[in-house]
């Protein structure tokens, strides 16, 4: 036989648990002599590792008993471990929700110290020279077709367009309000010269605009919460927007394939 400090060093459970076991009836020492000493038998290593390792897998003390009494039942058994993995899948699922709350709410943090340093500039888009081609589009993540169809076009036509240098590329945002498809969208680069208007490609020059914007580095997903800065602004500053609001893409995808070093200026008109 083993004594209970010989039999705790062997099952690694503490011999604090060990009593706490013998108490629910869990796991019981073969003799408790007069003096209290507890002795166990060698065999029972293996019912002690059975209760580390339902204790590892998150069960109670209660459900641990009632496993170790039909350990031989495999239908049982399973019973038991489908329930415990059902439980576990539920505590993943709300762990999950949870972290992803605390991402989102790290992240909305973040957002809001960066839009504090975003400054709003009042100023005026000179009138400009432009290229333009307006469409619907299945939505704003698919500005790229504009942008795609007007250099086939330009292919197509076989029309050689030079741009200005350091020219103004931006795209004009119709739609009265915010849409989740079929929005409305002209994009128009700053060119040189005079040119005849193709099918869908048109030359013209635009009106100078006075605007309220905010020029920020980084992914497009921040436009909205800054749209949401400068519409703020506007309203605290007495200020109407008096037409559609335009992106200017002073570093975009034709310079660089890395979203984060992006400069994008939002505008928004106003009087």
């Amino acid at each position: 036989m083993l004594k209970i400090s010989d039999f705790s060093k062997l099952s690694r459970i503490s011999i604090r648990m060990l009593r706490f076991y013998d108490e629910k009836g869990i796991l019981k020492p073969i003799i408790v002599k007069e003096n209290g000493y507890r002795y166990y038998e060698p065999t029972q290593l293996i019912i002690a590792s059975r209760i580390q390792y339902l204790r590892y897998l998150g069960f109670s003390t209660d459900k641990i008993k009632s496993i170790l009494s039909i350990f031989q039942n495999n239908a049982e058994i399973t019973e038991y471990l489908n329930s415990q993995l059902s439980e576990l899948e539920n505590e993943r699922n709300k762990l999950k929700e949870k972290i992803d709350a605390l991402s989102l709410t790290i992240q909305k943090i973040n957002q809001e110290e960066i839009m504090m340093n975003y400054q709003v500039e009042i100023k005026e888009i000179p009138a400009k020279y432009m290229m333009c081609k307006r469409a619907i589009i299945p939505s704003y993540e698919k500005e790229g077709l504009l942008w795609q169809g007007m250099n086939n076009e330009l292919k197509e036509c076989q029309l050689n367009v030079e741009k200005a240098e350091n020219g103004m590329v931006m795209a004009v945002f119709y739609d009265p309000g915010y849409k989740e498809n079929e929005v409305d969208v002209e994009i128009r680069v700053e060119v040189k010269g005079n040119y005849e208007d193709t099918e869908n490609i048109k030359f013209k020059k635009t009106d100078p605009v006075k605007v309220a914007s905010v020029t920020f580095t980084g992914g497009y997903e921040h436009i909205t919460e800054i749209s949401y800065h400068i519409a703020t602004w506007i309203t605290d500053h007495d200020y109407e927007i008096c037409g559609p609001d335009f992106s200017i893409y002073h570093v975009g995808y034709a310079q660089t394939d890395n979203p984060n070093e992006f400069v994008t200026e939002i505008c928004y008109p106003i009087k």
